[in-house]
């Protein structure tokens, strides 16, 4: 937060976390801080009843995500700082689809009365169920799916990781000295901010990862391509290779933008 005022950040700060981070110390430390909140909630027997208790008419499309569902329940956690409400997402699953090793994630997400239906062959779908405790402002459907769209984009950091380690090579650290290192993550991290930012002023990416390739493709596609500069009629022109659809897109856009002084 300190970091954040220093940078002249004045909007609201929102924390948002995993189940992992389900706990009302978490909540209250960040309103406490000024924050607001939105945290994965552990799957207890009182939010399996407030979802069942959801009528079918509460339930709105999810953004982004074939075959969900979000609605607001009926749950609040004891001890939780004031206006926190819970966010219940669901996900139609082929029972077909369920795995019989008792082991799978997914399980865990299902009811057990429709997992037992569903092994049994009873059913022909289930639903897969997921619950966030937010103080955001769910108050209408159309706020409740985007802050459920909001949550879900929490595990873009994941691949930006992935993105770091496999597509600028910050797997690679390259020292036993710390300040190489240091270097070489900044380079890595670096690498791949430039990468998004180059994709989203290429129109290749809308500005939410959505379309956003990895650091890998993109230079596959875009950066190392060969190419021929050659003298035309006055004028310098870069002849591009067939098939190249990547560059021959971007170009265009790019040299449409403003150039700053």
């Amino acid at each position: 937060m300190a970091t954040l005022r220093v940078a002249g950040v004045s909007v609201r700060p929102k924390v948002r976390g995993d189940v992992g981070y389900f706990a009302k110390d978490i909540a209250a430390a960040a309103v406490a801080a000024g924050c607001d909140f939105s945290l994965g909630v552990t799957r207890n027997p009182a939010v399996w009843r407030a979802a069942a208790a959801v009528p079918d008419t509460a339930w709105h499309t999810a953004k982004r995500m074939k075959g969900a569902q979000v609605a607001v329940c009926d749950y609040a956690p004891a001890g939780w700082p004031p206006g926190t409400t819970c966010v219940v997402r669901r996900v139609k699953v082929r029972a077909a689809d369920v795995s019989t090793d008792p082991r799978a994630r997914r399980r865990r997400t299902i009811p057990k009365d429709q997992l037992a239906l569903a092994l049994d062959g009873l059913v022909g779908h289930v639903y897969a169920y997921s619950f966030i405790a937010t103080n955001l402002d769910v108050s209408t459907p159309a706020r409740a799916v985007a802050v459920e769209a909001w949550h879900r984009m929490r595990t873009d950091i994941e691949d930006r990781i992935r993105d770091a380690k496999h597509g600028a090579a910050l797997r690679h650290l390259p020292s036993a000295s710390r300040a190489a290192n240091t270097v070489w993550m900044w380079g890595a991290l670096l690498a791949v901010n430039l990468s998004a930012w180059l994709q989203e002023l290429a129109g290749l990416d809308g500005g939410d990862g959505r379309g956003r390739a990895h650091l890998g493709t993109l230079r596959h596609r875009l950066l190392t391509v060969p190419a021929r500069l050659v003298r035309h009629a006055g004028q310098l022109t870069l002849r591009l290779p067939p098939d190249q659809q990547g560059l021959t897109e971007v170009l265009p856009r790019l040299r449409r933008l403003p150039i700053w002084t």
